[in-house]
């Protein structure tokens, strides 16, 4: 009679994955991977600097020694001078010579030797699949260049069937269905059509440079004999610690100012990262946006601090109270006109506690786009594109930024640059101030900010940015510009005839004009690969 229970030598053990099963489980495994790269999500390293600082390619970094601050600058010392096609993995050798760059801070050299160049950036692409996923203005693409077939990363500024300008630092853009005169021209420029593109706040953030923080004021500015000063100059009241400290006080109730320095320290396009052998940046345009911002710590009730930015031939200003919010702007003052009237924009109630006493807080006024913002401890309190903009066409645009119309600009022929307004010097410097009444109290963290500002090249007619370089794009064309707008190849300057020669580059490879476009200076719809939307490995210290 058999046992009513099995032995264990007599359990059948179960079977184990044979070698074919193992084999397509793997190639399932590859298969899956393949088509999420090749539709999904891919990575791409960043090879070069124009999209800096947003992306860095290639690169040394640098710590201030007196402030602290780290800023990236491109290559120096390449292997295949000139066409610096492969940069030296040490920067700064014997043989090349020490580095010498400028805090971007304080505005003061330092030397460096034997630097380590770091690779680029490494990101994840989320690809377009249209019409699930499709681009979309401000997007950071990456796409074939139409020239050379080589993977680019540039910023999208130009949509299809619109024509793009870039006028003193900003896009324009009217539908080519609205074009109903001419194209080219002062004429065009002159159309009610146009409109100014504003940014989201997410993306205007991300494309802010920093001209100053107070937090890097260097620790040694308290010592005898130090040679920094802020910036910004005090008036009025009695001021402790803009020279020497990161925090600023001021002492008496009796109105004060903070205005920059602006003779001193021009508030420009300046980019850091284009610091090379031959010095700073060398074309540098006064950059009209720019977004002011500090933390106030008042000790007893009343305090009203002021904002003024002097731009475009305008005055604007944002007065912040603990009871109101009040956006204005006015013409600048002339001797025919010493004191314009103030037109209010924007009347709104601050968030609670605003500038409560014993309690610091943060203020930001921006001018960008058009458009005049206020925010309170990180949110928007007052203004924006919906309360507090105006609207200039591209040729008012010029007028505010020069003091001078189109029409008699364009008939200036300059002898050396390409088109006058290529021409740094013609464009209205930009000027900011702080006003403060009541109380005593504190500062921290005062900041000034710039916007991306997309350059007139001075040696080349550049593409939309001239009324005579006008661009249309079709329904499948896209418009694209580096975020590092002074040292970028893009959309403005690929070559306007096939086949021109370094460093513009070329027309649209042979295979992509015949096959998918021949235009120059756009990319076509088919050339997108998709949205850069994270840096997944910053940019190790070694290439």
């Amino acid at each position: 009679m058999p046992s009513p229970t099995t032995s264990a030598a007599s359990k059948t053990p179960p079977p184990s994955a044979t070698i074919k099963e193992t084999l397509t489980s793997v190639m399932i495994a590859f298969m899956m991977a393949f088509v999420f790269r090749g539709f999904v999500i891919e990575g791409f390293l960043i090879p070069t600097g124009s999209m800096a600082p947003t992306l860095l390619g290639k690169h040394m970094r640098f710590v201030g020694p007196e402030t602290g601050v780290s800023f990236a600058v491109g290559p120096w010392d390449y292997a295949d001078a000139p066409l610096n096609q492969h940069p030296m993995t040490t920067q700064g050798t014997r043989d090349f010579g020490s580095i010498s760059v400028t805090d971007p801070i304080t505005d003061t050299p330092f030397q460096a030797s034997d630097v380590p160049l770091s690779a680029g950036d490494r990101v994840f692409v989320l690809k377009y699949l249209q019409p699930i996923f499709s681009p979309k203005r401000w997007d950071v693409v990456v796409f074939k260049n139409p020239g050379t077939q080589e993977n680019y990363i540039k910023r999208l500024v130009g949509l299809p069937e619109e024509q793009i300008a870039l006028v003193a630092g900003d896009v324009f853009a009217r539908p080519a269905s609205a074009i109903t005169g001419p194209v080219r021209g002062e004429e065009a420029w002159e159309d009610d059509a146009w409109r100014i593109q504003r940014k989201p706040e997410r993306e205007q953030r991300a494309m802010f440079h920093t001209l100053f923080d107070s937090i890097y004021t260097p620790p040694s500015a308290d010592s005898l004999g130090s040679t920094y000063r802020s910036p910004w100059r005090a008036e009025g009241g009695e001021w402790e610690g803009v020279d020497t400290q990161n925090t600023y006080r001021q002492t008496s109730p009796s109105p004060s100012t903070l205005a920059w320095r602006d003779t001193e320290r021009p508030i420009t396009d300046n980019v850091p990262y284009n610091q090379n052998r031959r010095g700073l940046q060398p074309t540098r345009f006064p950059a009209p946006d720019v977004a002011m911002g500090l933390s106030l710590n008042p000790e007893s009730e009343g305090a009203v601090a002021t904002a003024v930015i002097e731009s475009l031939g305008h005055e604007f200003r944002a007065q912040i109270s603990a009871g109101a919010i009040i956006i204005e702007m006015r013409p600048m003052p002339t001797p025919e006109n010493p004191d314009p009237a103030w037109t209010e924009l924007d009347r709104a109630e601050p968030p609670s506690r605003t500038l409560a006493p014993g309690r610091a807080t943060r203020i930001e006024f921006w001018h960008t786009d058009q458009t005049l913002t206020v925010f309170i401890d990180g949110r928007l309190a007052a203004g924006g594109p919906e309360r507090a903009a105006y609207e200039l066409t591209p040729a008012e645009r010029i007028a505010a930024a020069t003091g001078r119309t189109l029409r008699s600009l364009l008939a200036q022929k300059p002898a050396v640059i390409s088109s006058i307004l290529g021409d740094p010097s013609v464009y209205r410097p930009t000027k900011v101030r702080w006003a403060f009444e009541g109380a005593p109290f504190t500062l921290e963290r005062v900041t000034l900010k710039r916007d991306i500002y997309y350059q007139h090249n001075y040696r080349q007619a550049t593409r939309a940015a001239h009324p005579n370089m006008p661009l249309v794009l079709n329904e499948n064309q896209y418009f694209m510009c580096g975020d590092n707008s002074p040292s970028s190849l893009d959309s403005r300057l690929w070559s306007i005839a096939h086949g021109s020669s370094f460093p513009w580059g070329t027309g649209p490879d042979p295979w992509i004009s015949d096959q998918i476009d021949d235009t120059v200076g756009v990319v076509h719809r088919d050339l997108l690969i998709g949205k850069a939307f994270v840096v997944y490995f910053p940019a190790p210290l070694k290439d």
